[in-house]
Formats: structure tokens, C-alpha cells, sequence
């Protein structure tokens, strides 16, 4: 590989000669400009890089005469926290009426239609490869450097690895070197600054939420800039979601995101400045300052804990009441909150009260989900700096499940901890150190898995509650002490539509057909029903005594707003009689799924058999097995009827005989 040496600046280090390569490699995809022709190409830098990391490679191509006054000639850097209005201006002075230009974009930012509709190509430029790493070291320090050389060297940090390059070093030196780097920090040192939060885009596993702070920000942004006013904007959100999915790092990345200030606080805060008076001052005082820093986004943890005026029961109530008041009043705002979105974090947005989230005040909610697996790795990625690629990290993905950001963040922080102690850098093999045991699902707890799930599917299917999409049991659960789930039988219902005492009753069975299914086929129920708030048992026991408290189809009229499972339980345990109800509305289903499955065994016993084979089951060949089971009935009916004629026969032929002899 080789290159006209345009301008001397790209032959100084390794680092420019390498990073000119691949500038160059983009460049190729317009041949006109590559030529040295007019045009204005648009570079996307890889994750990791800095658009000035190719100020020399520009400039060698721009300039080949060192003449930095040519007037016909223009380059910009478009980073992720420029506002669209300062690229689009400094777009009009630098390259807009320019013969040739370049623009590098920062991995992550956003573009400006202006400059996107002059671009006359957009192109990636791939991060430094082994053959530039190889033609770099040749050119600058004459040294032969083999791919496999190459790509050893390149998985160390780019910083650590120009450092060891010198000329007249052995390769071999070299990585010795990188391979010894003491990586614990010098105690003496200053402390090292906490980790940044990226902006939100750059983020991953937050699901709707991201979509919805990404949307935010462009709101703000057309709203700065005159396109929209604020009541076009929302003015607040509610995000819920199990602890440790990252709800105030959320705060954070949609701040950076919409470039504006972040101010965060909290009940305990605001009660921890002394009696109430000095609580609401502080209330206001935050919903003040953020509304002199707008646009600026307010972040209330825990919000939750602010209340819902008609639970309090306790001897504070007229205090608790008022301070929710002065809560309302700070929402809605004298003479408006404009340039100041409120964004409330929540473990239970049941504790909420409903008036916080009405419309004009915290009116969206948006949950935030557990990551799926390529979040996961995303995030971990993140949390390592990036010192292992995403491809590598992919063997992780099954000893993550149910792992939160939080849960991911102490796997790096240990990985780390285990690398510093060995004086080396971060491997794969220390992220698998520092993640729990992951164990396999095999043997007689794999069929009894199968079991349980192939009552829901056949129950779930007998009573056609819903449409049928699938059922799966898992392979290995991960040792981490949080809830996992053995396998599920996915259901899809309508959204809308009328539900009745059946649907409810039905609703109930399917849950319990689980329990069903392990006492007709294993003989005996296991603990696995119970384990959890989201388990069979718990959702069967909700909706039992929602139907008996809320719904009227118990033996009362009587109405509860009691929805959560600490509220139900309250009622039960005051109400001997509703806690019988539920007990025997439970009862009645569960006897109802099990004569279901026992009218149905050999069809339980394929769809068991088919989920311990193959781990899962698709609608398709579930209708397959249900044909088998139909037609086997059949044939069972035909073969009785069969021996019913057949005895019939034979008992009239003796009694001929019997006639004949007697005759």
C-alpha cells in the first residue's frame, strides 16, 4: 500500500500516516474528488475518534502546496454537542462556496439537512486497519510489521500504542511493552474524574425512553430557535422501571443531549433543609433555578415518595397533603414553567398521585425495560471504554440476562479491579471472571420446566383466550439472585375488547395451568409458581381478588381502588370472608385446568416432549400436534365402536349356534 506524499505533516508519526490512510480509503468512494477535483464529501469518524484526529490528513489533501491561504478550499468538524445553528453557520463561511471541501462528523452527532443536501457523498471511514497499521510503520519508521503483528498491537489502547512505537524498535519490543503496562492507578496521582455520561444517542437499552428524549431534543432546539413554541413541547415525563436500569443516568444523557442544564433533586433532599416551610422553600427554590437556567430539564428522584393524597392514613397526613399541594402549584406555575421540562423517576408509578400526572403537568410515562442482549453488550462496552470490541464480548451475552446498567457497570468495575491486581490489561476472560455462574438446564428440571409450560399452551389454546404465538423454555438461567423465568407461553389479546367474568376466570386458569400440568403428569407441584411478583401464583391472586374488589363480579358490588399487591394482601388479611372468595375462586380454576389437561394428556405429553427436544414451540407445530391428538381421538372412538360391533357379532353367531344345537 503506498501514497503520494502530498504534504510532508502525514509522514511525521505512525498515527498521522495511518489515519491518512483510511481518509484516504473514504476519499476513494468519489473518484472526482480523490483526483484533486472540486466537490464537498462528507466523513463519518469512527466510534472512538475525533474528527481532528484527520486535521493533518485534510490538510495534505486540501493544501499539497502548504498554501493555507487558497481561498477555493474549506474544511469544518461537526461534533456531538454543536448546536444545529453553529454547524449550519460555520457550513455557510468554511464550505458552502467552496470549490473543495471537507466535512468530518463525530460518531453520534447530528447533521444539518443544509449541510447533508450540499454533501455530494456521505461516506464512513473504518477505524485504522491492520494493513494501514502495517503501511504506516513502513513508511515512517521503516519497520515490517506482520498482520498478525498488526492486529495484536491494534487491540491495545491507540494512545498506549504510539507511545511504544519508536524507530529502530523490534515489533516484538513493542508489544512486550504494551502486553506490561502498569495500569493501576499511582496513588499519589490525582483521582481520576468520574466517568462521563455520553449523550443519550450514544446510549443504549433505554427503549422508548431514548426515542422520546432524542425527540426532546430536536423540540428544544427548533423551540431556540423560533420554529415552534413551548407549548409544542412536553413538559414532562414519568420514567418507571425496576432499580438499577439507569433512570438518573438517563437525567444525564438527555441533558447532554438537548445541551441544556440539569438540575437534580429529591424529596429527601428538599426535607432533609428542615420542618415543612423550609421543605417547600427548597421545592420552590430548585423549580426557580431551573426555570432561570432555561431550558433546563429538572430531574425528581424517586418521586414516588412525594405520594398520593388519598393513601395517607398516618397522623402526618395535613402535612404530607400540603406538601403534594405545594408539588401541583410548583408543576403548574404561577406564570409558567416555559424552558423547564420536569422529568420524575419512579420504581412504582401506582405511589404516584394522580393528579401529578394529568395532562399539562408529568403526563407521559415511559418504562424503562431490562436490556435485551445487544444492549447489554453495548452497555458493557461502554462501561470498559471501549477497550474490547462488541464482537468479542458476544460469548457474554447469555451470562448477562436480567442484568441491568447497574449490574453490568459493577461487572466492569470488578474486571478492572481483577486486571490492575495481575498488572495487566482488560481481557474477555475477566469479564467472565466477574460475571455470575451460568448454569445449564438439563436433565429431569429441564422436562419438568417443559411440563409446566406445555399446560399453559394447551389450556391457554383449549379456551382460545387470545392468540397463540409461541412457547419456549430456557437452555441455562444465570446464578445472579434475581427472578429468571424457566420458559413462557406467549398469549397476544386484544387491546380493546369486552371482558367478563369468563375472560377473568379464564385469564386465572391459564395462569394455574402451569401448577396443573406438574400434578397430572410429575404427580406433585414445585416452588416455581411462587417465586416472584410476576409468578403464576401472584398474577392468579391479583386478579382474583380484583375481580371480587374492583371489577363487580364477585359477591359484592362493592368498589376498592386497591390495585397493588401490598394493598390486595391488606384487604384480604382484614376480610376473612373476600380472602375465602379468592381462595375458592383459585380452587375452582385450578380443578378446571387440570380437567382440561387430563382430557387432553397425550397431546400435554407431545407438546412437553417437543419443548425438551427443541427448547421451543411455534404456533404451526402446535396445530400439527393438536391434529395428531384429534385424529388419535378419532381413531380411539372408531377402534371402541369397532370391538362394540364386533362383540355384538359374535354374541348373536353363538346364540344362532346355541339354537342350531338345541334344534
Amino acid at each position: 500500500m503506498s501514497f503520494i506524499k502530498k504534504n510532508i505533516s502525514v509522514t511525521k508519526s505512525v498515527r498521522d500516516y495511518a489515519l491518512f490512510c483510511t481518509f484516504k480509503h473514504a476519499l476513494r468512494r468519489h473518484p472526482v474528488f480523490a483526483s484533486g477535483r472540486a466537490g464537498l464529501v462528507l466523513l463519518n469518524a469512527p466510534e472512538g475518534y475525533s474528527p481532528k484526529d484527520y486535521s493533518n490528513a485534510i490538510l495534505a489533501e486540501l493544501y499539497p502546496d502548504d498554501n493555507f491561504r487558497r481561498t477555493d478550499a474549506g474544511f469544518m468538524y461537526i461534533f456531538i454537542h454543536d448546536k444545529p445553528s453553529k454547524a449550519t453557520g460555520e457550513y455557510e463561511d468554511e464550505c458552502q462556496n467552496k470549490a473543495r471541501s471537507v466535512i468530518v462528523v463525530e460518531h453520534g452527532a447530528s447533521v444539518p439537512q443544509e449541510v447533508i443536501l450540499g454533501a455530494d457523498i456521505i461516506v464512513d471511514i473504518l477505524p485504522i486497519s491492520a494493513r494501514d497499521f502495517q503501511a504506516a510503520c513502513h513508511v515512517v519508521l521503516g519497520m515490517k510489521v506482520s498482520e498478525h503483528e498488526a492486529n495484536r498491537i491494534l487491540q491495545y489502547p491507540h494512545n498506549h500504542v504510539w507511545a511504544a512505537l519508536r524507530r529502530g524498535r523490534p515489533v516484538s519490543d513493542v508489544i512486550r511493552r504494551l502486553s506490561e503496562v502498569i495500569i493501576e492507578q499511582d496513588l499519589s496521582a490525582p483521582k481520576k474524574p468520574e466517568r462521563d455520561v455520553p449523550p443519550l444517542s450514544m446510549m443504549h437499552g433505554y427503549g422508548d425512553a431514548k426515542e422520546w428524549g432524542i425527540n426532546l431534543a430536536r423540540d428544544i432546539s427548533d423551540w431556540q430557535n423560533g420554529g415552534i413554541t413551548w407549548d409544542d413541547i412536553d413538559r414532562g415525563i414519568v420514567l418507571s422501571g425496576p432499580p438499577g436500569v439507569g433512570k438518573s443516568i438517563f437525567a444525564k444523557a438527555v441533558a447532554k443531549e438537548c445541551d441544556v442544564k440539569l438540575i437534580a433533586t429529591s424529596l429527601g433532599r428538599w426535607q432533609a433543609r428542615g420542618h415543612l416551610g423550609d421543605l417547600l422553600r427548597a421545592m420552590r427554590a430548585d423549580f426557580a433555578a431551573a426555570k432561570d437556567a432555561a431550558p433546563a430539564i429538572l430531574f425528581i428522584d424517586e418521586i414516588d415518595s412525594i405520594g398520593d393524597r388519598e393513601k395517607f392514613t398516618h397522623d402526618n397526613k395535613d402535612y404530607s397533603v400540603q406538601v403534594v399541594n405545594a408539588f401541583l402549584e410548583c408543576l403548574d406555575g404561577l406564570d409558567g414553567r416555559e424552558g423547564v421540562v420536569v422529568v420524575g423517576a419512579t420504581n412504582n408509578i401506582a405511589r404516584i398521585d394522580p393528579a401529578v400526572l394529568r395532562a399539562g403537568r408529568l403526563d407521559r410515562h415511559v418504562k424503562i425495560p431490562l436490556p435485551d442482549g445487544q444492549a447489554r453488550l453495548a452497555i458493557l462496552h461502554q462501561h470498559i471504554d471501549g477497550i474490547i470490541s462488541i464482537d468479542r464480548l458476544a460469548p457474554l451475552r447469555a451470562s448477562t440476562v436480567g442484568m441491568t446498567g447497574a449490574d453490568l457497570a459493577k461487572v466492569a468495575r470488578d474486571a478492572r479491579r481483577l486486571a490492575r491486581r495481575e498488572k495487566r490489561m482488560l481481557t474477555v476472560d475477566d469479564l467472565r471472571a466477574a460475571l455470575p455462574e451460568v448454569v445449564r438446564i438439563e436433565g429431569e428440571y429441564r422436562r419438568s420446566i417443559a411440563v409446566h409450560e406445555a399446560g399453559h399452551t394447551v389450556v391457554g389454546n383449549e379456551l382460545k383466550h387470545g392468540a397463540y404465538l409461541g412457547t419456549q423454555i430456557v437452555d441455562q438461567v444465570v446464578m445472579n439472585g434475581s427472578d429468571q423465568n424457566g420458559g413462557a407461553a406467549y398469549f397476544d389479546l386484544p387491546r380493546v375488547s369486552r371482558r367478563d367474568r369468563d375472560f377473568y376466570h379464564g385469564q386465572i386458569t391459564i395462569m394455574l395451568a402451569g401448577l396443573a400440568a406438574e400434578e397430572v403428569v410429575l404427580g406433585s407441584t414445585s416452588d416455581g409458581a411462587g417465586s416472584g411478583s410476576n409468578s403464576d401464583l401472584a398474577m392468579a391472586t391479583r386478579v382474583a381478588t380484583i375481580t371480587e374488589t374492583m371489577f363487580g363480579m364477585g359477591a359484592s358490588f362493592r368498589h376498592s381502588p386497591a390495585t397493588s399487591d401490598e394493598e390486595l394482601e391488606k384487604l384480604r388479611a382484614g376480610d376473612r370472608e373476600l380472602a375465602f372468595r379468592v381462595d375458592c375462586k383459585l380452587a375452582a380454576q385450578f380443578a378446571r385446568a387440570k380437567e382440561i389437561l387430563e382430557g387432553n394428556r397425550p397431546l400435554l405429553d407431545a407438546v412437553a416432549d417437543a419443548l425438551v427436544k427443541n427448547g421451543t414451540l411455534t404456533p404451526q407445530q402446535y396445530e400439527e400436534l393438536a391434529r395428531q391428538h384429534q385424529v388419535g381421538q378419532m381413531e380411539q372412538a372408531t377402534g371402541v365402536s369397532d370391538l362394540k360391533t364386533d362383540a355384538y357379532e359374535a354374541s348373536k353367531s353363538s346364540q344362532q349356534d346355541s339354537l342350531s344345537g338345541a334344534a
